[in-house]
């Protein structure tokens, strides 16, 4: 795969004078050519590429907005990103995308930098790297007693992955790698109370190291590496990422209608109905899927997918992630001499410090992260707990903070209907049992999404998995 994506090029010459031809046609038809479920980023893209190549689509969204992982805070001091952060320099679609709509991309390094240093909190006490290092508790090997337990893992993955080019990540002859992360880390010589406070405390992908691939693990750190080559800029959208997708819907011709959640898919022989919860239904020569399957195995589907499809709608997993934004009415982090990020393995998570003032060391504000078993917790205490309980630990770790911060909103991807959690999460096993598989077509229903991308990952995925969508259906038009 090149560094960078040449869409354009690569799309004229598969689609030909074919597709324009069968376009025409369809402008005559009473229904759409193709239905879109779904107006994130990759429904986006599929619909812009189609309209490209003359069909006529119908964008169906559930919720009132467009952007589905893609959500900024607009009310809310440096618009925080509750889903999509940024971009790194080989996110070519991304980027293509961005300046064909005509949003401002800025470097968001400078300021990613100064949030860089982290203050670990253990069992809720601040400990500095030579404290940890000489801790009783430390479990790491002899040789890594100074790596502080967020470094852990992306260290072990980047020294010794197994997975010599990240691209083969789904190819079967990889699938003797397909083993759960925690048995790959036990075999670097990690033991369990290494691998708990290194990866279970937050873990990246799954609940915890037993539940993820590792080979999902190994492909996500060879691709990152890859799309940071070019440099190291990291890419957010001027104003809040949410203004990607608000101008990726804005430029299309085709009808989008939020509001509009599928209860059920039927294919037949000539086209795709699709009925949404509010009674309407919609008709077209084929449906594009660009929900995640954690929505998609709630909705009914005639006739039934089989086999390895059928499976991987059921089973594949969803990465649990709560954030809670917080305001702080005065900078109390000035006032201890501490960073205002944390690192802790209680029930505060992460705490990541806000750059997006006026100027690259204004904080505007925290975000408190969960992941995993922790956002689960999270989200069982309900908005209110969770946002109470925020500030309070905040306030125990840091009593500089008492009395000058207060939680101002939190979003649930587990607990979000439309979403069922945030990445796709391969679990041991299943990466060489349907990968493969997973986005095939089942008649005239095809899928898309970041979870069915074979070469990239986040929006870059999403946009790479809507350039394939968009091929398969306009050559069956």
């Amino acid at each position: 795969m090149p560094r960078k994506s040449s869409r354009r090029e690569f799309l004229a010459g598969v689609f030909g004078a074919a597709v324009v031809t069968g376009a025409s046609a369809a402008r005559t038809q009473p229904v759409p050519d193709v239905i879109i479920l779904g107006a994130g980023m990759s429904g986006l893209g599929a619909a812009y590429l189609l309209e490209q190549q003359g069909a006529k689509v119908l964008l169906l969204e559930a919720r009132k907005r467009a952007g589905g992982r893609v959500y900024t805070l607009f009310d809310q001091p440096g618009y925080p990103e509750m889903g999509f952060n940024s971009m790194a320099p080989g996110y070519g679609r991304g980027i293509d995308t961005a300046k064909r709509v005509g949003v401002e991309l800025v470097n968001l390094m400078p300021r990613m930098a100064k949030t860089a240093k982290m203050e670990m909190v253990f069992d809720g006490k601040i400990v500095t790297r030579a404290e940890w290092a000489a801790s009783p508790r430390n479990p790491f090997p002899k040789d890594e007693k100074q790596t502080m337990p967020w470094e852990m893992v992306p260290k072990t993955l980047a020294q010794k992955n197994p997975l010599k080019d990240w691209a083969d990540w789904s190819d079967p002859k990889s699938a003797a790698l397909d083993i759960s992360l925690h048995d790959f880390l036990a075999a670097q010589g990690l033991s369990e109370a290494a691998i708990d406070v290194s990866y279970n405390n937050s873990p990246y992908y799954g609940d915890n190291a037993y539940d993820v691939s590792a080979i999902m693990s190994e492909f996500n750190t060879g691709w990152s590496a890859m799309v940071a080559q070019d440099g190291k800029a990291s890419y957010g959208v001027k104003g809040g990422n949410q203004n990607l997708p608000n101008a990726m819907a804005h430029q299309l011709k085709s009808p989008l209608l939020f509001g509009k959640e599928a209860v059920s898919i039927t294919t037949d022989e000539t086209g795709v109905d699709v009925l949404c919860r509010d009674g309407s239904r919609y008709r077209a020569k084929r449906a594009i899927c660009s929900l995640p399957f954690s929505v998609l195995r709630l909705i009914r589907i005639d006739p039934v997918l089989e086999g390895r499809q059928a499976r991987a709608v059921q089973t594949l997993g969803y990465q649990a992630i709560t954030n809670i934004f917080v305001r702080a009415d005065m900078p109390f982090w000035e006032k201890d001499g501490l960073s205002p990020s944390m690192w802790t393995n209680g029930p505060l998570g992460n705490v990541i410090a806000q750059r997006f003032g006026q100027n690259e060391d204004e904080v505007t504000g925290l975000l408190i992260q969960g992941r995993g078993q922790l956002a689960r917790a999270w989200d069982r205490l309900g908005k209110e707990g969770a946002m109470r309980m925020a500030v309070a630990e905040i306030e125990k770790i840091r009593p500089a903070a008492k009395g000058v911060i207060h939680a101002a909103a939190m979003q649930s991807w587990a607990m979000d209907p439309f979403n069922g959690g945030d990445w796709a999460v391969f679990r041991p096993g299943q990466i060489a049992d349907f990968a493969t598989a997973m986005a095939q077509p089942a008649g005239r229903l095809h899928f898309c999404g970041e979870h069915t991308a074979t070469g990239s990952r986040g929006v870059e995925g999403a946009l790479e998995s809507a350039d394939r969508v968009t091929i398969e259906v306009a050559s069956a038009l």
